[in-house]
């Protein structure tokens, strides 16, 4: 059975490159109906806080990822925190050491960093296996009688050829000669990310590791010390790295970064599911929108792209609007809701409401654009400035139309049949052309000549308030003209 895994590191929110890996694992792990597992690398214990874990998990729910086993759910793999696996990594240590494969060194990770600069400072080629020369044994006899834990070193055998068979990028040729001996555990006690990470996917039976391209240099390593321990190999894929338009690798001066920055901006889930989806991977017909059940039958690691993908933030706005154009107006009522309530406490999604958002929605890119877009209905509108709006508000045939909308109002039933028949019939008795009656109007009760349907507009103001506007713009009108 397939079994893939998303092991974050929790020090932080997620960024748009670990979600886009969580992503595809989720993705391969459905379409081949494998299991997807989620596992903690948390033994940064300064960093990895029980709120960035609480915050990762919520972002990834959010997301609309969820996992089989692992951190929260259990399994017969576990413990799913790598905080809670020392013991088998220091039975695997202890293994290696036997067997000659690793090597202990007597020398604190301080020592160890000011031995390198000062091989760095004589133009010296810095080794691990020089320092352990070096050792002595009264500094193993002093270093044991204080009680302190040696660094562990993996011993790299020269001239070894080591090949990735990589899913996306095909063999990927190493010489061990490349690397020398490399740091398995700290002299804190606490195993590095190459070795744990490979204990971890052989025990928990990990037959797919799915990854950034980042970590392809990691990769040869990682093979040793499976080769080493007698495990079999998993498949790799390394997956392109994401960058930003300026074709340089995103990060935060390129503005928002992580799932939660995306979240707080008011972007649908399902736009955000669906975007991540197409960094570096697309479909053979080349569709950009799908439902999650679309993406899962149809992902494949063959199709991942070896080039970098770009984040378009543009692009993704407008996936944004086309999901929120979609949404039934119930439920964008209830999502838009904390935006409007912020600037408008008293609103909640009644009758009114639900036309306003469902009016709005055409032009909403991102959630919180329902407050600045609903303004024209739930504050004042003042005179407008712009020159083509003053333009058509002063045309004489502008200000006939308000004089009959004032005479005739209390005449109009305020449903939208009957507001679109009165306005028709505007053409005949004015004898004049739509444009000169609803932009005017426009202008008048909504502050652009473009925008809602006019039957909306007034249903949305109410009766009063539209008399009050109209009333409003002949009075600037009067007072300019004077």
């Amino acid at each position: 059975m397939i079994r893939v895994r998303y092991a974050p590191s929790p020090t932080g929110e997620i960024h748009v490159g670990n979600a886009r890996t969580a992503l595809f694992n989720y993705l391969f792990a459905r379409h081949n109906k494998g299991t997807f597992i989620l596992r903690l690398d948390d033994t940064d214990k300064k960093r990895s806080t029980d709120q960035a874990i609480r915050s990762m998990v919520e972002d990834i729910t959010w997301f609309g990822i969820d996992w089989d086993e692992g951190y929260l759910k259990g399994g017969d793999y576990g413990p799913y925190s790598q905080s809670e696996r020392m013991d088998l990594y220091n039975h695997y240590t202890d293994i290696l050491l036997k067997e000659g494969s690793a090597y202990e060194l007597h020398y604190t990770d301080e020592e160890i960093k000011n031995i390198k600069e000062q091989y760095e400072k004589s133009m010296k080629t810095f080794s691990y296996r020089k320092v352990k020369e070096l050792e002595g044994e009264a500094r193993v006899r002093e270093f044991k009688e204080k009680g302190l834990t040696p660094a562990v070193v993996f011993k790299v055998l020269e001239d070894k050829e080591i090949v990735v068979d990589d899913i996306v990028r095909g063999d990927v040729h190493f010489n061990s000669n490349e690397f020398k001996d490399f740091v398995i555990r700290r002299s804190n006690g606490i195993p590095v990310y190459n070795y744990a990470t490979v204990i971890d996917d052989a025990l928990m039976n990990i037959t797919h590791v799915i990854r950034a391209e980042e970590h392809l240099s990691n990769t040869p390593k990682q093979i040793l010390i499976f080769d080493a321990l007698k495990f079999p190999h998993p498949y790799f894929a390394h997956i392109s790295l994401i960058f930003a338009p300026d074709r340089t690798k995103l990060s935060k001066r390129h503005g928002a970064t992580s799932i939660g920055d995306f979240r707080r901006m008011g972007f649908l889930p399902e736009a955000m599911f669906n975007f991540l989806a197409l960094l570096g991977w697309s479909p053979k017909d080349g569709r950009e929108f799908f439902t999650k059940e679309e993406l899962i039958e149809l992902f494949t690691l063959e199709s991942v792209n070896k080039a970098p993908a770009i984040f378009d933030i543009s692009k993704l706005k407008w996936m944004n609007h086309k999901y929120i154009v979609e949404l039934g107006k119930e439920i964008l009522c209830t999502l838009a809701m904390p935006y409007l309530k912020e600037a408008y406490p008293d609103i909640k999604c009644d009758e009114k409401t639900l036309l306003l958002v469902d009016t709005l929605r055409g032009n909403m890119n991102v959630l919180p654009d329902i407050v600045k877009l609903s303004e024209p209905f739930l504050t004042g509108l003042g005179f407008p400035e712009g020159e083509e709006e003053k333009n058509i508000l002063f045309d004489k045939d502008s200000i006939k139309v308000f004089k009959y909308i004032l005479e005739n109002i209390e005449n109009i039933e305020f449903k939208e049949q009957k507001i679109n028949e009165f306005l028709d019939g505007l053409k005949e008795k004015l004898g004049l052309s739509g444009k000169k009656i609803y932009h005017p109007l426009r202008v008048a009760l909504f502050g652009s000549k473009s925008g809602p349907e006019l039957w909306k507009i007034f249903i949305l103001l109410g009766k009063e308030e539209v008399v009050q506007r109209i009333k409003f713009v002949l009075e600037q009108i009067k007072k300019t003209s004077n």
